[in-house]
């Protein structure tokens, strides 16, 4: 019955040109409730989720579904970022000009293997190799950017990968996208007057509880040092190719590296979180004089980089797109830097962000993704396009405010929201455990604790616990507590898994597989893996998070936007971070059960919920399960699993 009130209601959408903001509970099947009315219509759609590895579900294995069980024929295609796609130039590039990169020989293996393959792939998805991970120094050297792809006068431009799935998109009744390249089609839009994506009568925004923050991210202006370090790269290997003997192109580089390293080589005060605030001239945490001098070495390194490349950009096409590639970055460093071009105002928060292996980003972002979605419903002719948002998670009430108010959606009439339960019966597949007696989450001794109680649970249920943590710190943490214990001999040699060590898939592989074993497997994750985490069935029956996810109020995108909702008259906790945790705790949450036959337990290991005024408010935001109130209790439940486990029910008496 929900999925035919989501589907009706979509269809009513199509049908007079509305938009339709719709929260579908687990279980709901929200994709064909909007695939099978989207597919009556005849419309061309545009069809936008939150992954790379959601778009394939949804291309190869979704949409063919619902045309077949229909009979209605659709062409549709898949587009992904250019970064995605084989550059057949840059792996000839790569293959034939030195650098110190391309003489390891690890590397130079790995470009012979993407030879390989590029000879039998169709469509040049590099997710299709293996092991290739999104930050390999070899991904950067066989795929292109839009600021160093050389375009028309490209030798490969009539086999190029992305002009073919450009071209493919541009023929397709319905395009199925990302919502990373959903916001760098309108910046491009913007900034280029090019787009890359068709015009239609349906955009669909799925996992839409995503689209703020995403939004944020790709409207942003930054720089950073990884980006510093490709130019430099690209410098030296570019002038010396293209224009050898014109510039000192190794000095200029080396200038680059250094003054980007000298950034990097900061001091920062005890406590400095790892995104500073930058309202004055220097961030919070350094020193004014070391910093000025940092970014005045900076500024130097981009203006002779700038110069150099301005002066010799006729003789090669590969330096004209470098030029316009320094540009873009000095137009970026003229907004960021101090005395920037452009003034800060309200509606905008500028930090410095400090990463792994003396990384950093600058960074200047708007609060929200409003305006831009404003402008985009405003702008279209009435009737002429539907904007269809779905998602699990989009808010509290039945006006879904917390998800419409982040991107200006209740301003608009012509917006309608709708909220479908889920069907499973969490009160009989699912209990809830909230420990009372554990320390503080601010306390040193909290996660061993936690810990201790996660070994003994896994070991009564033999393994199949996932553990979500808030940051990825506490990962490292807790898995460290949980492998002592294993070692110790203080529980059963349960495998214990950590994000960060294997990628996503692996991990989860792993996982699964330990279902299957005696002791089974603990993970351990945080940030991504609170949602999109599918682990259906006995494989997952233990879902423990560690603590409740708030925001961090010293985050300066989350302090700039709690400072303007009490210029609105609301409350910064009450209307702000709390209605976040709420959503970020029901994200997470979900994991747990995913199917009619699921069954498990659900651990908060944060005692707030019991002794806070704001406990009952985030207890509400979660589906009524059975309370679990002590230790018997919990050993009881767990026991319970055990003997109901499918594996066990079917397993022939002896």
């Amino acid at each position: 019955p929900g999925q035919l009130d989501m589907a009706l209601a979509v269809a009513q959408a199509l049908q007079t040109g509305e938009h339709l903001a719709v929260e579908a509970g687990t279980g709901v099947g929200k994709t064909f409730a909007y695939l099978v009315p989207v597919l009556l219509s005849g419309q061309r759609a545009l069809l936008s989720t939150a992954t790379q590895a959601l778009q394939d579900q949804l291309f190869t294995r979704d949409i063919p579904a619902v045309s077949r069980a229909l009979g209605l024929p659709v062409r549709a295609a898949l587009l992904k970022g250019r970064s995605s796609y084989l550059c057949l130039h840059r792996l000839e590039l790569a293959r034939t000009v030195g650098s110190s990169t391309q003489r390891d020989p690890a590397v130079a293996a790995g470009l012979e293997q993407v030879q390989r393959w590029a000879r039998l792939t169709r469509s040049g998805d590099v997710g299709e190799l293996d092991g290739l991970d999104e930050r390999s120094p070899l991904r950067l050297l066989i795929t292109s950017t839009r600021h160093n792809c050389v375009g028309n006068t490209c030798p490969q431009a009539a086999a190029c990968h992305v002009n073919l799935a450009r071209r493919q998109a541009r023929e397709a009744d319905w395009v199925v996208i990302n919502h990373h390249l959903f916001f760098a089609d309108q910046v491009i839009r913007e900034t280029e007057a090019v787009d890359w994506l068709p015009e239609t009568g349906v955009v669909v925004l799925d996992e839409a509880h995503q689209l703020n923050d995403t939004g944020v991210q790709l409207l942003s202006r930054a720089i950073a040092s990884d980006q510093l370090h490709d130019l430099a790269r690209e410098l030296g290997v570019q002038g010396h190719a293209r224009a050898r003997g014109l510039r000192p192109w190794a000095h200029l580089a080396l200038n680059l590296e250094q003054a980007c390293c000298a950034v990097s080589s900061l001091t920062r005060e005890a406590g400095t979180q790892s995104r500073s605030a930058w309202a004055d001239a220097t961030p919070d945490g350094l020193d004014p004089a070391a910093w000025l001098r940092a970014v005045t070495g900076l500024d130097q390194a981009l203006t002779a980089a700038l110069e150099a490349v301005s002066a010799t950009a006729q003789s090669a096409a590969e330096l004209a797109r470098l030029l316009d590639r320094i540009k873009a970055l000095q137009s970026t460093w003229n907004h960021l830097a101090p005395g920037g071009a452009s003034p800060m105002d309200a509606t905008r928060v500028r930090w410095m962000e400090w990463g792994a292996e003396r990384s950093w980003r600058m960074v200047r972002a708007p609060l929200d993704s409003a305006e831009r979605f404003g402008r985009l419903l405003q702008d279209a002719e009435p009737g002429t396009r539907s904007w269809i948002f779905a998602s699990a998670t989009l808010g509290h009430d039945d006006a879904l405010s917390w998800f419409t108010r982040g991107l200006g959606l209740d301003q608009h009439p012509t917006v309608r929201t709708l909220r479908v339960a889920s069907p499973f019966d969490h009160g009989e597949q699912a209990s809830l455990f909230v420990p009372h007696d554990l320390p503080e989450p601010a306390d040193a001794a909290h996660t061993p604790e936690l810990a201790a109680r996660v070994a003994q649970w896994a070991t009564r249920l033999g393994g199949r616990t996932l553990v979500l943590t808030t940051t990825l710190r506490a990962v490292a943490r807790m898995a460290e507590a949980l492998s002592q214990l294993v070692l110790q001999g203080r529980c059963a040699p349960v495998v214990v898994l950590a994000q960060g060590r294997l990628s996503r898939a692996a991990l989860l592989a792993r996982f699964r597989a330990a279902a299957l074993t005696p002791h089974g497997a603990i993970l351990v994750a945080s940030a991504s893996f609170w949602e999109g985490v599918d682990l259906a069935g006995d494989a997952l029956q233990l879902l423990v998070i560690d603590k409740l996810p708030f925001p961090s109020p010293d985050d300066p995108l989350t302090a700039a936007r709690a400072a303007r909702l009490e210029l609105q008259g609301l409350k910064a906790f009450g209307d702000g971070s709390l209605l976040e945790a709420a959503m970020a705790l029901k994200q997470g949450a979900g994991r747990l059960i995913r199917t009619e036959t699921d069954s498990g337990v659900l651990v908060i290991g944060d005692r707030r919920l019991l002794t806070r005024s704001y406990g009952l408010a985030l207890l509400a935001s979660l589906p009524p399960m059975r309370r679990v109130v002590d230790e018997a209790d919990m050993s009881a439940a767990l026991d319970a699993l055990v003997l109901t486990r499918s594996s066990t029910r079917d397993r022939p008496c002896s």
